[in-house]
């Protein structure tokens, strides 16, 4: 078994031939108007409205069977697994795992010491590989070394640059010692040996910034890439100067789409199309 969360990413980047992230992110219809799970998933559960996971979980079996193989990862949003069960969250890192992906815990972990050490202990339980990590609490040295205290590794990937508009004043433009935060952050990254770095795709991260970022936390960190797809993220500039360990997000395009098998399987195309005129 391969412990540390790089190592892992590495293989699964290898042996799929993909730099494709899927988002598994199981919205319900009475959350929002577009972007939902079809009602057929519901028809299937109880009408308890506690059962409502058991619909999300359904959903997300799925998508992992259409899509898998064009993937090399899949990230679950914390906010859209809400109501897991422990079984729930190890029926879908299962589903992950036997289709040789890697699971990553889109729950943005940041807290004092006792906290980040309760969540990881159930996270390493419930089989995930990763997380993102807030790193604004200021203590990525003491989440890093909780982490990777478990065998194997649960990877660290610090929030550095975020695909949304607003991050562009708190993390490009705000200032730590005349740096710019995401530059200090990266620098945390590379300093308490977290395993990588969430970085946008969208309009105001510049080539110059992932440069930046890449440069700092050195070739081997894994770049999680948001923001491609409903976001419009940029895939071209992100593959360009993302260098080789990079996994890229798309969410609601593909899961939500009435293909997701083949919008995959476009995305994949692309992306390696991408790699192959970079690399």
């Amino acid at each position: 078994m391969l412990s540390t969360f790089i190592n892992r990413a590495s293989r699964s980047l290898k042996e799929k031939n993909s730099i494709l992230c899927v988002g598994l992110d199981p919205a319900l219809p009475k959350q929002r108007q577009r972007y939902i799970i079809p009602c057929k998933y519901l028809a299937k559960s109880s009408s308890a409205e506690d059962d409502d996971s058991e619909a999300r979980l359904n959903f997300c079996l799925d998508m992992l069977e259409q899509v898998a193989d064009f993937c090399a990862a899949a990230k679950m949003n914390e906010q859209y697994l809400r109501g897991f069960s422990s079984i729930q969250h190890r029926k879908l890192t299962n589903a992950v795992h036997e289709r040789g992906l890697i699971a990553i815990y889109d729950c943005k972990l940041g807290d004092i010491r006792d906290t980040v050490e309760s969540a990881l202990f159930h996270l390493h339980n419930w089989g995930y590989d990763g997380i993102t990590f807030n790193p604004l609490p200021g203590n990525m040295d003491e989440v890093v070394k909780i982490a990777h205290s478990y065998m194997p590794h649960i990877g660290v990937i610090a929030l550095t640059l975020m695909s949304n508009p607003e991050a562009e004043v708190f993390m490009r433009n705000a200032r730590i010692d005349s740096k710019p935060l995401y530059v200090k952050i990266a620098e945390d990254v590379e300093t308490y040996n977290a395993d990588g770095c969430v970085v946008g795709s969208t309009g105001y991260v510049t080539e110059d910034d992932i440069r930046i970022i890449r440069k700092i936390v050195g070739e081997s960190r894994l770049l999680l890439i948001p923001g491609i797809g409903v976001q419009r993220g940029d895939a071209e500039k992100v593959v360009k100067v993302g260098g080789k360990n990079i996994l890229v997000n798309v969410g609601r395009d593909i899961i939500y789409s009435t293909n997701p098998r083949a919008k995959a399987q476009e995305y994949y195309t692309v992306f390696n199309s991408l790699r192959k005129n970079v690399l």
